[in-house]
Order: structure tokens, then sequence, then C-alpha cells
């Protein structure tokens, strides 16, 4: 919040997305394409997945903060119809890969899935410190990465990164609230859609950027097997009707 009052009361987005975007790429520009790709909320969703038995509550927490991020980003997006990079710069004035968006610039929705995902973790570890300190690096360079392949401005990185933050402490508070488990048949279900999603990063090309498609298969192959696993581990439980009826 600090440095969104700072950028915007200086007003040096423009100048601030210039200096990051034509500097950041010392480490070649596909290493910024895979990371964006960890943004996608597909991707995040299929994260989730392998988290079904083991961590219930954080299971939960993830989803319930995935809702909130896509309407805090969605509602946003609509009301405030900012214009992106392409559409206000010279296209050879700054690095520009992906698809050519022009609208919606505000908020960013990867780097609120970014830290809707880490902060779950984050938030929601005790002890850790540096395992928790890496996730965060992490969410910060998926953010960042939306400004170095010329699709976002900084102020909307900031924007997505709180989003994300009180998203994930949402969801932590109401699956902590709420103790939902994932052996009942909403468990197998949403395993189920994640488990359709993670299969989907097989052969899906929405992201856009043909160079992160080896890493994407490799998490949807990961996610898809170990959360298939997971799954099958789950002990799954019929409603107490049903069950009532059936003996």
């Amino acid at each position: 919040m600090l440095l969104f009052a700072a950028i915007t009361f200086s007003d040096s987005n423009q100048e601030l997305f210039l200096a990051l975007n034509l500097g950041g790429h010392v480490f070649g520009d596909r290493v910024w394409a895979n990371l964006t790709m960890l943004g996608d909320g597909a991707v995040a969703l299929a994260l989730v997945l392998p988290c079904i038995k083991r961590t219930p509550d954080r299971f939960w927490a993830a989803l319930i903060a995935a809702v909130i991020a896509t309407a805090y980003v969605q509602l946003i997006k609509h009301a405030l119809p900012i214009p992106r990079p392409l559409a206000l710069l010279e296209s050879d004035a700054f690095f520009h890969s992906g698809p050519p968006h022009r609208t919606g610039a505000f908020p960013s929705g990867h780097a609120a899935a970014a830290f809707a995902l880490a902060g779950i973790w984050v938030m929601g570890l005790r002890g850790y410190v540096v395992l928790r300190l890496m996730l965060l690096l992490l969410a910060v360079l998926v953010s960042l990465s939306r400004v170095m392949v010329g699709v976002h401005w900084p102020l909307d990185l900031l924007g997505g990164m709180l989003g994300g933050w009180l998203a994930a402490w949402c969801g932590l508070i109401l699956s902590s609230r709420f103790g939902w488990t994932t052996c009942s048949l909403w468990g197998l279900a949403s395993g189920l859609v994640l488990l359709v999603i993670a299969a989907a990063l097989l052969f899906s090309q929405h992201i856009g950027f043909p160079e992160v498609m080896p890493l994407q298969r490799g998490v949807g192959i990961v996610c898809l097997l170990w959360g298939g696993w997971e799954l099958l581990q789950t002990p799954f439980q019929l409603p107490m009707r049903r069950r009532a009826r059936e003996e």
C-alpha cells in the first residue's frame, strides 16, 4: 500500500514500467515467460490439488481465496477499464511478449493468483521461515513477470498483490471457522474438477506463450498424478440420509 501510494503521488507508474521492462531481461525472456505461466488461474488451481487429503483446511482456504480473488479482479477491471501499455506506448518502446492485451490493466489477475496461493501457505504455516520467504519471493517474481512481458503497469501488480493477499487471509479465516472436510461429496466434486483442470494443462495453449508448454505440461503431470493419488487415498463418505436409506 505504501508503494502504491508512492508511485501514484510521484506519477512514476509509466517511468517505472519502462525501467523495469527494459532492464529486467538479464536472465532471458524465457525465464519471465515461465514465471508468468505460474500466475495463470488454471495453473494456480491445479497446484491446489495435491493438498486435498494432507491439508484439507488449506485446500478449502485456497478455493475460497480463488473465488474472492477472481471476483476482486473482475469487478475492478470492469469498473475501471484502464488501458495497458500496448494501448498507450509505441510497441517498439518496450519489450512485449505473448497475447497483445490492450485493456483491463488494473489489477493484475496473475499477481492476485500468485499472492492468493502463496498467502495461504505463508500465513497458514507455522515455522518453516525459509520456505515461507521463498514462496513470498516466488509470488513477487511471478507478479513482476507481468511487467517484464509488457502487459501490466507496476500499479497493476501492487493492486493484484493486495487483492490476492486479502483473499488468502479471508480464505484461511473462513476455512478455519467452518472446519470443512474434503472427505465429502463436495470434496470429491472439487477434486475431480481440479483433476480436469490439471489434465487440460497438458495440451491447452490458452496462456499464449508457446515456450512455456514444457513447464506447463510438467506442472499438469505432477498435479494430475499427485492429486489423483491423494484423491484415491481420501476416504470419501456418502451423505447420512442416503447411507441410512441404503442400510
